[in-house]
């Protein structure tokens, strides 16, 4: 019997190489000069790996990041429009966790993504100085201002029969339920800078980036951003709008998303404590 150099089986004598590997087969091991027995197996050669360019990568990273933040939330919206009626998940101090647990979730992520880059939040605009706190009072009242006048032209011109203080109170009712906890308040404290740091700087960013235009960059900020609004009714949702439009189109101008985090923050905050202590 003769045995392969390589793999150690062993084949009849009349054979020369191993058939598995390709090896000489020696006798007794002495058959075969020292220098033939470690001779690598012959292997084919790799399949070449699908190379994805910059661009690509970009672009799946966007659509990953805002389907897991946005995606259920934009179904569920949009299937309200057409007359799907669901209950708010997030009653109860299990589900506002839940939220949060989701949110903190996708910073993480998108943390991770900047990172790979060699950037941070900061790369993004999130820096802090002591103009911000001005700026985010004039967007603050200003786009309040805009969202309200544009909800009472819908109101006056007959295309909704629902006043703006009844709209309030059925979003205040399906939000809160009834009661505003801990972990509501910590959720209002943590949607600011998800919100705003996603759907705002990150999307604004790639798509500027990805197509060359900031009025697209936009346009699709603050169409996302109005699209998981709708259960607020359409109405509301198209108000929420012209307040989204304000702050991407501050954001274009400045790339300061510090100040739209602080408004956006007055915002949640303002509407909750305003449902707390008139319910």
């Amino acid at each position: 019997m003769k045995t392969c150099t390589y793999c150690g089986k062993e084949y009849p004598d009349d054979s020369v190489l191993c058939p598995v590997d390709g090896n000489p087969l020696s006798k007794g091991g002495s058959d075969v000069p020292e220098n033939t027995k470690t001779l690598p197996p012959v292997l084919p050669p790799p399949l070449p790996r699908a190379v994805w360019t910059d661009r690509q990568i970009r672009t799946f990273e966007l659509f990953l990041i805002c389907t897991i933040a946005f995606g259920s939330s934009i179904l569920l919206s949009t299937a309200s429009v057409f007359g799907y009626i669901y209950h708010n998940p997030t009653q109860g101090a299990l589900s506002w966790s839940a939220r949060i647990l989701l949110q903190a979730s996708v910073l993480g992520l998108l943390w991770y993504i900047l990172l790979r880059r060699g950037k941070t939040f900061s790369d993004l605009d999130m820096t802090w100085t002591g103009k911000d706190f001005v700026w985010s009072l004039i967007i603050y009242l200003l786009a309040s201002y805009s969202r309200h006048a544009f909800y009472q032209i819908l109101y006056f011109s007959g295309l909704t029969a629902i006043n703006l203080k009844t709209t309030s109170e059925h979003i205040g009712q399906f939000l809160f339920g009834g009661s505003i906890l801990i972990s509501t308040m910590l959720f209002q404290f943590i949607n600011p800078f998800f919100e705003e740091l996603i759907v705002r700087a990150y999307v604004m960013t790639e798509v500027k980036h990805l197509t060359n235009s900031i009025t697209k960059a936009v346009i699709i900020s603050t169409l996302l951003q109005t699209s998981y609004h709708f259960y607020q009714g359409v109405p509301a949702a198209l108000s929420d709008g012209v307040m989204f439009l304000i702050f991407s189109v501050y954001y274009a101008k400045t790339n300061r998303i510090t100040p739209l985090i602080l408004a956006h923050l007055y915002m949640d905050v303002g509407a909750t404590l305003h449902y707390w202590f008139n319910h």
